[in-house]
């Protein structure tokens, strides 16, 4: 982590430097996946004389502005930042580096739910697609016994065909005792298959 300090009308000490680095450190398990040696920190710390007099009323305090901006180079809208004011510059200095950590959370969290949501969007689009039970259990060949009840004339075996609305009949011809098998052709013709198997 590289750490800028900037002082205008303050000096910013070790101790100041000390107190900063001890608390960014905390920040570490934050900042793994960003890279340490990817994010920049700048500290700039400011005085100025406040508008309004002390309690007692003697005279006007120093106010301390801290301006804490951290960059995590590698990480999309990885730029946070945050400020305070205060009378005293540790107090200023702990609550913007409190207000940091809360904002480094809620990236982090934004991060895992992008990822979360990416995963599922993934693995929707790779996922087969679902298969009805019925169709799942549907064999591909379904055995059916023929009953033929009586032996037909091909005249009557196509009246037959015609009344079921059906596209084929197996029927055995009455003349021959062969198994026959009369269906409809595209032309609205019929066709008619002789098998020369004797079932009579």
């Amino acid at each position: 982590m590289n750490i800028e300090f900037r002082g205008v009308d303050v000096q910013i000490t070790d101790a100041m430097k000390g107190f900063i680095e001890g608390k960014l450190r905390r920040f570490n398990r934050y900042l793994r996946e960003a890279g340490e040696d990817q994010v920049e920190v700048i500290v700039s710390v400011s005085a100025v004389r406040s508008r309004h007099k002390d309690y007692a009323g003697d005279s006007k305090p120093i106010v301390y502005r801290v301006d804490m901006h951290m960059y995590l180079k590698n990480v999309p809208h990885g730029s946070i930042h945050a400020w305070e004011e205060d009378t005293d510059v540790f107090t200023a200095l702990d609550q913007v580096l409190d207000e940091i950590e809360r904002q480094l959370i809620k990236l982090k969290q934004r991060r895992l739910e992008q990822r979360r949501v990416s995963a599922r969007v993934k693995e929707q689009m790779h996922a087969p697609e679902p298969v009805a039970p019925e169709e799942r259990e549907r064999p591909l060949v379904v055995e059916e016994e023929l009953v033929i009840e009586k032996p037909l004339s091909v005249e009557d075996a196509m009246v037959e065909l015609e009344q079921n609305h059906a596209f084929f009949l197996p029927f055995v011809d009455i003349d021959t005792g062969n198994l026959r098998i009369i269906y409809r052709k595209k032309g609205g013709n019929f066709g008619l298959i002789n098998t020369k198997c004797k079932l009579m």
